[in-house]
């Protein structure tokens, strides 16, 4: 009689594909839901080596994507469309934050009531923020560079708290609250807002290469899958997040963190149409605004973004028990008078 088949050695484990994901600054909260993915294993899960590479003030990585020596970097979406411009192949195919956090601050004490009150004042500005501020003196018939003085600003409130600026380029969850700890007079700080004004351009994106992504659709959606997961776990384990972003260096201490982690939390949650999500009308802001105001010269094209990675990686059969929306989702309640002391 025929000898039994041998058991069936089981599979050896695929070998992890390897992805190199580069950050747009150095290691921060805003960044959390990467660094959570790695330590809660969801990368692992899907059979993925993540190395993540801190961005900073020496660190180009729309150069390290085009070169090679990065897979996937965290940018603004509006520099996708800018580089795209410039002849890359550059593509989104995520959405992180749904909201902006960029603003421009002022003391209670400047006369501001609104944008057309800027003219003649000193403003702020970091390079590649200036459309947002561009599109809203546009919006009221004026320029930025004929009716204000333009300060290029560093990466610090110094010069707005020793008032040589009377308007100041500021993130939420970063200068805003290094600001609010280094306020030693009795003026109250305020904010003006460009989502409100409707001249915000989207910011942290899932940024790659057509050609990276075309050659690995599979590793797309398993990367986007568990960086999902790890936005989701600090949406609803903030503590644990920031210990997670503290475990890995920061410039920035304990409190700011915290700080940071809630006001990140705000840019992606509730999100109004499932994480990750960039859609026509989101993408139509953005292009619209760089277009009007002449960061780009001709009009941006749909081809800067690809859902479909996203939309199949999150898709209800392989997460059934997700929750993309979190409209349950309650930020933290943060004084900052007690949290900087």
């Amino acid at each position: 009689p025929d000898e039994p088949d041998e058991p069936a050695e089981p599979d050896e484990p695929a070998e992890p594909d390897e992805i190199k994901l580069t950050l747009q600054w150095v290691t921060q909260a805003q960044f959390a839901g990467y660094h959570a993915a790695l330590d809660q294993g969801y990368y692992a899960d899907e059979n993925l080596d993540v190395t993540i590479q801190p961005g900073g003030p020496d660190v180009n990585p729309i150069q390290l994507l085009i070169s090679g020596d990065s897979d996937i970097v965290i940018q603004p979406f509006g520099t996708v469309l800018t580089t795209r411009e410039a002849g890359a192949d550059v593509v989104s195919m995520g959405q992180v934050f749904e909201r902006g956090a960029y603003r421009l601050l002022y003391f209670d004490d400047q006369d501001i009531s609104g944008v057309p009150d800027w003219a003649g004042k000193t403003i702020g500005l970091w390079g590649g923020f200036e459309p947002k501020v561009s599109a809203a003196f546009g919006k009221f018939g004026m320029n930025v560079d004929e009716d204000a003085n333009v300060f290029s600003q560093g990466w610090d409130m110094v010069a707005f708290l020793d008032g040589q600026l009377d308007l100041s380029s500021a993130m939420t969850y970063n200068e805003y609250a290094q600001a609010l700890a280094g306020n030693e007079s009795d003026r109250e700080i305020l904010m003006w807002d460009p989502n409100e004004e409707g001249t915000a351009t989207l910011e942290d994106s899932l940024v790659t290469t057509e050609a990276w992504l075309a050659a690995n659709p599979d590793i797309a959606e398993r990367f986007i899958r568990a960086t999902a997961l790890g936005w989701m776990h600090c949406r609803d384990n903030p503590e644990s997040c920031i210990d997670i972003v503290l475990a890995n260096g920061t410039a920035l201490p304990r409190d700011f963190q915290t700080w940071q982690m809630n006001e990140v939390n705000k840019l992606l949650w509730p999100s109004t149409n499932g994480l990750f999500n960039l859609t026509d009308d989101m993408y139509q802001e953005t292009a619209d605004i760089l277009y009007n105001y002449g960061v780009i010269e001709s009009p941006a094209s749909k081809e800067s973004f690809d859902m479909s990675h996203r939309d199949r990686a999150l898709g209800s059969e392989k997460m059934p028990e997700a929750d993309l929306f979190g409209n349950d989702f309650t930020p933290m309640d943060l004084d900052p008078r007690e949290l900087f002391g």
